[in-house]
């Protein structure tokens, strides 16, 4: 379930983003309509400052107290110039977080082309060090005085960096998505000097007269795995390039070592380049759905969560703890060919990766609860592949 596990983070994320622009607009609102409660130095009487900072003190309580329902109660009590200003302003935020929810869905789309375009441009990384490689021997070979070196320049020879030099899908897909670190080659001449070449493994690599096909292989994968995503030269330069690394880094660590772990030189294509998404009509409806029905039943799904809970708050409970299980339950509801166990495996894997240490017996012991009983009432339906391990 990787390819979903990666939709489920970056709708995750993509909930993280709404939820703190709504709070943000909330009081971005509210305060465009208590400014129209202070007194005019040019107009106004200040011995009647009282009276705004009551008029500005209902206007605000109104605001917060039919926010969530829409529609302000009209009350004798209250003058109703304040009570349509009111309105206005609750319609102006329901305006605003509506643009919100579009600019945060695009962004969410656009996150997974770009995870793709930097899962490819990471694995070029290893054409891009060979190449630099190949330079370095030709200025060794040229050199008048020869320096003695065990480094034998394997990366040239490497058969499985032969091969992708070789793999049209994998070209096609550079050419296509205009992917290249042609702007960045003294950054990764910097890293071939500075880190790879001092790297304990990749001296004994380097120092073998003839590496197995196997040797070769787990040079690259090493490459990857302990120097690309865990060198912190490295990964600080990432960050500096791509926005969402941190979130992105072990979704992309996955992507690209089982690239190469892959790797087989029997077959017409040796590699599989991995997608975050197989069937991606099918998949790109569910992260759309899963995110829009979070957003959109989020009052809804806090109900049921505190109605079949006991001494429970949401409202003390970390952000991204309450998101995931939104997302769970929303999951649970909503897609009936997903097997409930799988939807509580996928997120309490989430919240190992992405909340707190405790995060995952809190969010493991709520879903089983909530799933026993909503299944029981019915609330929980299941067909199809949903009804695998569902008992």
């Amino acid at each position: 379930m990787l390819n979903r596990r990666i939709l489920r983070v970056k709708a995750m994320q993509a909930l993280y983003s709404y939820f703190l622009a709504q709070e943000s607009l909330k009081n971005v609102v509210n305060e465009e309509l208590e400014s129209h409660y202070y007194p005019d130095p040019a107009k106004d009487d200040f011995t009647d400052a009282d009276q705004f900072t009551a008029r500005r003190k209902t206007a605000s309580r109104l605001y917060f107290e039919f926010l969530d329902v829409k529609k302000v109660e009209a009350s004798e009590s209250v003058d109703s110039e304040i009570t349509e200003n009111v309105q206005a302003h609750i319609n102006r935020y329901y305006t605003f977080l509506t643009q919100e929810v579009k600019t945060i869905e695009q962004q969410m789309l656009k996150d997974v082309d770009d995870l793709e375009g930097m899962y490819l441009k990471l694995i070029q990384l290893a054409l891009e060090f060979t190449h630099i490689e190949n330079q370095e021997k030709g200025k060794k070979e040229r050199a008048y005085i020869q320096k003695a070196s065990d480094w034998k320049y394997h990366f040239i020879n490497n058969p499985v960096i032969d091969s992708l030099t070789k793999f049209e899908s994998f070209n096609k897909a550079l050419i296509d998505q205009k992917i290249s670190w042609q702007d960045e080659y003294d950054t990764i001449k910097s890293w071939y000097k500075d880190i790879l070449q001092k790297d304990e493994y990749l001296i004994e690599y380097q120092k073998k007269d003839n590496p197995t096909p196997e040797e070769h292989q787990e040079a690259v994968v090493y490459l990857f795995k302990k120097i690309i995503f865990k060198n912190e030269v490295i990964g600080d330069y990432l960050t500096s390039v791509d926005l969402r690394w941190v979130e992105n880094h072990p979704i992309l660590r996955s992507m690209v070592v089982k690239t190469f772990q892959d790797y087989l030189p029997e077959l017409e294509e040796p590699f599989e380049l991995k997608q975050v998404s197989r069937n991606e009509e099918e998949d790109i409806e569910f992260f759309k759905k899963l995110f829009s029905q979070a957003v959109k039943r989020e009052k809804e799904l806090d109900k049921i969560i505190a109605d079949h809970t006991r001494n429970w708050d949401i409202s003390r409970v970390a952000l991204t703890d309450r998101i995931i299980l939104r997302m769970a339950l929303t999951e649970m509801i909503t897609f009936h060919s997903i097997p409930v166990k799988v939807t509580i495996n996928e997120f309490i894997e989430i919240s190992k990766n992405y909340s707190t240490p405790k995060s995952k017996q809190f969010i493991n012991g709520i879903l089983d609860v909530l799933a026993n009983e909503l299944t029981s009432e019915g609330v929980i339906r299941k067909s199809g592949r949903g009804l695998i391990d569902n008992k």
